[in-house]
């Protein structure tokens, strides 16, 4: 069984500077020119800024108002599309949702080609913790605008991918995504307009939407790798993934989970709630954990940890990382020890 290390700043996912200094995240050239743009809580001024993500208007780099292709209905729809990257070995899925303002979400996410995937965790709703292998692994999810050009219509990215948690529900299956990184950064980096910049690889030439894979996952490979999507019925298992828009995602999940500039809610509903929430602390972008992996649910009143509150949970992680929530805060703790059934810290960390 591999250690899971603990670091000091994962119950400072609530300390945003400290967890993600301002320079880990490089500003693409073409949105350094965007304006700022806080909102402001009347209610608490100064005191709740929420993040206000969702653009005026869409320009062109030129700062001309982006316009759909005047053909762009036919290509209306929803597209997938799965390949084979052998310089990784492994399998590349890839999700297309196109618009009629011309705009469209892509998703891409990757599976081993000897089908032996790492694993994921949720609690049931016996309240057991159950493991599946894990969905999606390595998601990313980018907004972008298609664009005329010379011999068909190509694609321009807006603003900047993420890199979401799946969260799953109490019978497994995904439900919805936690931008855990770009929330943590992206707070302080608003604009009031978006632009359409840098081709992201995907292309439609000869009514044929095609992604070019090496371009579009980034990978230096002197074999080209180029895949044709196919239309598909929009109503299925992966639609969830490209039905917002990443800055939606965005505002949707600032709006559920940020309580003000620097803290996170931690108001878990049940049991599933906290275990899928500290899946994202470890893991900060949708990957997996070794299949050898122990999560377990401890009943919170075997923990020497005062608390008043009802609303409580604990979760004991390969028998090294002990978390405690106690209906207001989260604590955790690597030196922990087990006398009788017992579970006591030497010192817990919090926020």
């Amino acid at each position: 069984m591999k250690k899971i290390h603990i670091s000091l700043l994962l119950l400072t996912v609530l300390t945003l500077n400290l967890l993600f200094p301002h320079d880990t995240f490089a500003q693409p050239e073409a949105e350094v020119k965007e304006t700022h743009h806080m909102k402001v809580d009347g209610h608490h001024e100064g005191h709740h800024i929420k993040a206000n993500f969702i653009p005026n208007k869409i320009l062109n780099p030129d700062d001309s108002l982006y316009q759909a292709p005047d053909r762009i209905k036919q290509y209306v729809g929803f597209y997938k599309a799965q390949v084979e990257v052998p310089p990784l070995d492994l399998n590349l899925h890839i999700i297309v949702s196109i618009e009629e303002n011309g705009l469209f979400n892509l998703a891409h996410y990757f599976s081993k080609r000897d089908g032996k995937e790492s694993i994921r965790f949720y609690v049931n709703e016996n309240e057991t913790i159950e493991s599946i292998p894990a969905p999606y692994q390595d998601l990313v999810i980018l907004t972008g605008g298609l664009k005329d050009f010379e011999g068909g219509l190509g694609s321009g990215l807006v603003r900047k991918t993420l890199s979401p948690v799946v969260f799953l529900n109490n019978h497994g299956k995904p439900e919805s995504l936690y931008p855990y990184q770009s929330m943590a950064y992206d707070l302080r980096e608003n604009y009031q307009d978006a632009r359409v910049y840098q081709n992201v690889g995907l292309y439609i030439i000869n009514d044929e939407i095609v992604i070019d894979v090496n371009h579009l996952i980034g990978l230096d490979d002197e074999q080209e790798n180029r895949i044709v999507l196919k239309a598909t019925r929009f109503k299925n298992e992966d639609a969830f993934l490209v039905e917002q828009k990443t800055y939606e995602i965005l505002q949707e999940a600032f709006d559920h989970y940020l309580d003000d500039y620097n803290d996170f809610k931690l108001q878990f509903k049940n049991s599933n709630d906290f275990v899928q929430v500290i899946q994202a602390m470890h893991l900060k972008t949708n990957a997996s954990f070794p299949a050898d992996t122990k999560f377990e649910l401890i009943d919170p009143s075997l923990v020497n940890k005062d608390s008043k509150n009802e609303n409580t949970f604990a979760l004991l992680i390969n028998d090294q990382i002990l978390y405690f929530y106690d209906g207001e805060k989260l604590f955790v703790a690597d030196e922990i020890e087990n006398t009788n059934g017992s579970y006591s810290a030497h010192e817990w960390q919090t926020n």
